[in-house]
């Protein structure tokens, strides 16, 4: 948002309009002078990046969900009381987030248990960041926070109203496509059989391979190293239109694991060294 003149908001200030329409200062934290940010703690980051309240932007959440169990699962022993403090803040606005629109209950149920059983296996080889006493508090409010979860029901849909089922098998498919991992196409696949039918069409594997494994152009001259590599293991002149893609999907997925696709994430400026939203 540029300005002309002087405002009371200063001068040269960066501000951004929020999805509630007011106006925020852009959060950023800079790396550029090493000498005056060498010891820029992790609490610090997530305090100029606004982290908890970026949880309520569903674009965030399941990159901040990813950012958080990644530092539970194998950052624990090095994060400060501070930084531990700003974990527990993330997750119990992540958890208001859920409660409230519905969305994203199995992520965060399977987030707290993974969190709770890292704090819980942790005691005590990580005695040095903290008393006993403050484990044990941090297991509590873990166990709560479980509870809360586990309590959360996916609203039912009203039976006269319009459903999946209703709409014609292309438009299934559309949306069946948009689906990015195998488990969760066999899971959708379990609610009746005309779904069932509809997820084991080799045309949605093949395209989950290729998001996957292929090369950028994901066509099907260009498979990409890593499909051709396997089909020739498996046999030297493979046929093309004979090839099941379920299995090669989760062969692939073994080998090499998902690709991982998030609508917004953070980056860092190539010139200043800032860390911002995009």
């Amino acid at each position: 948002m540029p300005f002309i003149g002087r405002d009371w908001r200063a001068d040269g200030e960066q501000w951004t309009k929020s999805e509630i329409g007011s106006w925020e200062r852009s959060r950023r934290i800079s790396f550029s002078n090493l000498s005056s940010n060498y010891n820029c703690s992790l609490s610090d980051i997530f305090n100029a990046l606004d982290i908890v309240n970026s949880v309520t932007n569903q674009r965030r959440f399941n990159y901040i969900a990813k950012v958080v169990q990644i530092l539970f699962a194998e950052k624990l022993g090095e994060l400060s009381g501070t930084a531990q403090r700003c974990l527990f803040q993330i997750l119990d606005r992540m958890i208001q987030m859920v409660l409230t629109t519905g969305d994203n209950i199995l992520l965060m149920q399977r987030l707290v248990t993974q969190f709770h059983d890292c704090i819980h296996r942790a005691y005590p080889f990580y005695y040095y960041i903290g008393s006993a006493a403050l484990w044990r508090q941090n297991t509590e409010i873990l166990t709560r926070m479980k509870e809360k979860v586990k309590h959360i029901h996916i609203q039912t849909v009203d039976q006269n109203k319009a459903t999946f089922n209703c709409l014609p098998t292309e438009i299934q498919r559309e949306i069946v496509r948009k689906l990015d991992n195998g488990i969760d196409l066999i899971n959708f696949g379990m609610i009746n059989s005309s779904l069932h039918r509809l997820t084991q069409e080799l045309l949605l594997w093949k395209q989950l391979c290729l998001y996957h494994f292929g090369d950028e152009t994901q066509s099907d001259d260009k498979m990409g190293d890593k499909i051709l590599g396997l089909l020739r293991r498996q046999s030297k002149d493979f046929d093309k239109e004979n090839i099941d893609w379920k299995k090669v999907y989760f062969k692939l997925k073994r080998q090499h694991g998902l690709r991982e696709v998030y609508a917004d994430m953070i980056h860092q400026c190539q010139l200043c060294k800032n860390l911002f939203w995009q």
